[in-house]
């Protein structure tokens, strides 16, 4: 089986909020930015995809309107499913999302009152590729949740500025930069992991 995991990071800022509406709904219905949404054209036009058999992508809006562009160009359907979705956040209070995601960057297990944790999420996302069919698949999800799931097969340290950083074979796979998109490709025989890359 091969999985091809991406996360849009491109997001619109400065959008103007009702406040009594939940912090989750919030970040499901943030839409992209106009560069969020060149960039899922661009992914769309990869020919890393033209073997796909599916293609599945959270509820989240960022992830949809990514998808869409190569469900497009391969005519094929978006399977919608919450096991995709990104770590939930849970009650911040006083807490910042900054201050939620440090925590988080040094214990795995940290999570708000009716939040995940990076390993809720990583065992989440693990659970649903456990149960894919042998096929070429594409998973549109988010940066947290893949970088719970590459935590729960890799190694892990941190750089010299204290940023966590994930190890595939000795090759760093996942850093802190805030780049436009992420593309992951893994491969799995026999329920085992033989090749991450980050493309």
């Amino acid at each position: 089986m091969k999985l091809y995991l991406v996360s849009n990071n491109s997001l619109c800022d400065h959008l103007k909020y009702d406040f009594n509406t939940d912090l989750e709904n919030l970040r499901m219905v943030r839409p992209l930015s106009v560069e969020g949404e060149k960039s899922a054209l661009k992914i769309s036009k990869m020919s890393i995809f033209k073997d796909v058999d599916k293609i599945y992508s959270s509820f989240y809006s960022s992830a949809i309107a990514t998808a869409k562009y190569l469900k497009d160009e391969l005519n094929l359907e978006i399977n919608l499913t919450n096991e995709l979705n990104d770590c939930k956040v849970g009650y911040l209070g006083s807490k910042s999302m900054s201050m939620l995601k440090g925590m988080q960057d040094r214990e795995f297990t940290y999570k708000l009152d009716g939040g995940e944790s990076l390993v809720d999420v990583g065992n989440r996302i693990d659970n649903f590729i456990k149960n894919l069919d042998n096929e070429t698949c594409v998973l549109f999800t988010h940066k947290r949740a893949i970088l719970g799931y590459l935590l729960k097969h890799c190694k892990y340290d941190y750089n010299l500025d204290e940023n966590l950083i994930v190890l595939y074979k000795d090759q760093v796979i996942y850093d802190d930069n805030n780049d436009l998109y992420d593309i992951y490709e893994i491969e799995i025989e026999e329920n085992k992991i033989t090749k991450i890359k980050k493309l």
